[in-house]
């Protein structure tokens, strides 16, 4: 397989790719690479089932189980629909590569690239061994979750991930060879100057900016973080993202349980970088809620980072990692509201130390940025060129 424009990658993703940073980057970079790039997603209303994005297409499947919501067998009967639809894709335009993002759509790589004799990539996002639900998602399935990557991580022709601690997981796990790590980190920008949160949420001039970035969920320690906020009169708290536990803490505003917190939702993903790059100091407060969670290396993190602004970050093994080596914040327990109150006023109520976490950030941010990262993703690929699927 040499690279050129009939090379096709068909990246497979169970939602419905108007919010995945990470899809959206390493498809973009195959895409401008010379591969021809389609992300097989899901449709849903008001959004288009074929349109272009950075060179790449997004085909999104209409599923007939979705409209099953409710039922115990809905998830089975839509995971089996999308199975068949990227099944007989395969047949109508096969590729040369399947690239299974996340465990739930290995099988239908798997299967796709059976069909079209191609090449079968694991991109796994997360530790799927070692996931913690917050979810609705019958038990019967939370117990079986991990399946599909025990059953074809080995038949992929390679494997990627997220952070060195969990392709090392991945290794004793599964005995495969060490996966490659493709961090999930931006593209590299100079600083930027931005009041776009101030601008926005008409903050007052004298508050200073907490951000939060991501979904809003349990594990995340959010509530923890608006606590935190309380002890501190000059500061603000701004939770920007969707997510199930957003009416709670929107009823918590609204009753006057939290004061100074805005809660905007979600925006634009072209445009959360002015959003970050407009706060003070980011928080990053993964609880310890499961291995997966323990292991995790948020792309927040490095949104952060390559914002240009100090990190609250939480004491886990690749976040404390990142922030005491980089110096780029303080670590804390991020299910202690105190100690991330400490740990934020260490940075914004000491002017020296804040100005070396800034500093250090501009710094780091040349070392954690998609070019970095990408040419991991594209050596990979290049390593796959030409043997047999």
């Amino acid at each position: 397989m040499s690279l050129g424009p009939l090379n096709k990658i068909h990246m497979l993703v169970l939602n419905n790719m108007t919010h995945d940073a990470r899809v959206h980057k390493e498809a973009k970079t195959l895409a401008l690479t010379g591969y021809e790039v389609t992300v097989a997603a899901l449709w849903q209303a008001g959004l288009a089932e074929q349109e272009s994005q950075a060179g790449y297409r997004v085909l999104r499947l209409r599923l007939r189980s979705r409209r099953w919501r409710g039922r115990l067998l809905a998830p089975l009967a839509k995971y089996l629909e999308y199975g068949f639809l990227v099944w007989r894709l395969a047949g109508r335009e096969p590729a040369q590569v399947y690239h299974a993002h996340d465990a739930n759509t290995l099988p239908a790589g798997w299967l796709a690239s059976r069909r079209a004799g191609a090449h079968l990539v694991y991109d796994a996002h997360e530790l799927e061994t070692g996931r913690s639900f917050n979810s609705r998602l019958p038990g019967i399935y939370q117990r079986v979750w991990a399946w599909p990557e025990r059953a074809f991580i080995r038949q992929a022709d390679a494997v990627l991930t997220v952070s060195e601690s969990v392709a090392d997981e991945l290794v004793r796990l599964y005995a495969i060879p060490r996966p490659t790590v493709v961090m999930n980190c931006p593209d590299w920008q100079a600083p930027r100057q931005s009041t776009r949160l101030r601008d926005v949420l008409s903050l007052p001039a004298h508050l200073k900016v907490a951000i939060y970035v991501g979904g809003v969920a349990a594990g995340r320690g959010l509530q923890a973080f608006l606590e935190a906020i309380q002890r501190l009169p000059d500061v603000a708290g701004v939770v920007l993202g969707d997510g199930p536990l957003l009416p709670a803490l929107q009823a918590g505003v609204e009753a006057g349980q939290w004061q100074r917190v805005y809660l905007p939702g979600k925006v634009p993903l072209a445009d959360v970088p002015d959003y970050i790059a407009s706060a003070d100091v980011g928080m990053v407060l993964i609880q310890d809620t499961c291995l997966s969670y323990r292991l995790s290396l948020p792309n927040k993190l490095f949104e952060y980072i390559g914002a240009g602004i100090p990190v609250v970050g939480s004491d886990l093994p690749e976040i404390a990692r990142v922030i005491r080596e980089q110096g780029v914040g303080q670590v804390v327990n991020p299910e202690d509201p105190q100690a991330i109150a400490d740990g934020m006023s260490s940075l914004l109520h000491r002017p020296e130390a804040y100005t070396q976490a800034k500093a250090n950030a501009a710094r780091a941010a040349t070392l954690f940025n998609w070019q970095q990262e990408s040419a991991k993703l594209l050596a990979l690929y290049r390593h796959i060129e030409g043997r047999s699927p």
